[in-house]
């Protein structure tokens, strides 16, 4: 059965408690927590998640550039042994509360230079999520390699670049998600890649063309829901969608309501597109 999550980092500055007890409220069965939160408030968030009818489902990689130490494709040697080492401390909370995955950025989000030559970037971030590969065993947490936009990332930019990577690394607990707001960028058809990248395929994101909830943009969800059916896809859909405003990475007091609407009126259509599909 599909788990319906949410992102907890959409809800920017306000307190985790309270996302946790409006997105149990609004009626999903996961959420999807910020890394940073988890380190930060591991002992609040074990307590509140046993008081309400959702689990975590996951853990949002934490790899903002311009941080060069949370950067796994770092051309620093040493700054990529403080993000291996960072990422590892990562999967060690979310062994802790029993997330099923943590996400990875192979590269930070937010750094779209390359940096070295002949694909060094790319051998640089394959060589850190190795080292991550030991962790995530003995965490039971699978790696989730995320293919962002070439706007916010300088590689793993398509569905197509995330399967390489997977099947490069060749780990039994590396895998990948695909977005349909990045997919809206960076795919030809996205029906298409996601049927292509089925066998790898373990977290699914989704957000509209605009960044809004499911509907509120141009993207045709029932054809994306359709091709997940048919690839008898059973891991978490999870909604990330961004607040209104000149900032929505923000998500401030003023915001927050269209954003509540965006993460209601979502959920009401993914049940609705799902039931219709299966």
């Amino acid at each position: 059965m599909v788990k319906f999550s949410v992102c907890s980092w959409i809800f920017g500055n306000q307190l985790i408690e309270d996302t946790i007890n409006y997105v149990a409220e609004v009626g999903y069965d996961q959420i999807e927590l910020d890394a940073a939160t988890a380190i930060r408030e591991t002992v609040k968030v074990k307590k509140l998640i046993n008081e309400v009818d959702i689990s975590i489902g996951g853990i949002t990689g934490d790899a903002a550039w311009p941080n060069l130490s949370k950067d796994l494709a770092n051309p620093d040697v040493s700054n990529r042994k403080k993000a291996i080492q960072y990422f590892k401390e990562q999967l060690k909370v979310a062994g802790e509360l029993r997330a099923k995955y943590l996400v990875v950025c192979p590269s930070a989000v937010g750094k779209t230079t390359l940096y070295g030559e002949n694909s060094e970037d790319w051998k640089w971030a394959i060589d850190s999520v190795q080292q991550l590969c030991n962790t995530a065993t003995i965490e039971e947490t699978d790696l989730i390699i995320e293919p962002v936009n070439r706007y916010e990332s300088s590689i793993v930019n398509s569905a197509n670049d995330a399967y390489q990577f997977v099947n490069e690394i060749k780990h039994s607990k590396v895998k990948m998600l695909v977005d349909t707001y990045h997919m809206n960028i960076e795919e030809t058809n996205s029906v298409d890649a996601i049927k292509e990248v089925a066998d790898k395929l373990a977290v699914f994101h989704v957000a509209d063309n605009n960044r809004k909830g499911l509907g509120m943009g141009q993207i045709n969800f029932n054809t994306i829901f359709t091709a997940l059916t048919e690839i008898q896809y059973k891991g978490p859909v999870v909604l990330e969608c961004m607040a209104s405003g000149a900032n929505p990475f923000s998500a401030n007091k003023k915001e927050m309501h269209d954003l509540n609407d965006y993460v209601e009126q979502s959920l009401i259509c993914m049940k609705k597109l799902y039931s219709k599909n299966i």
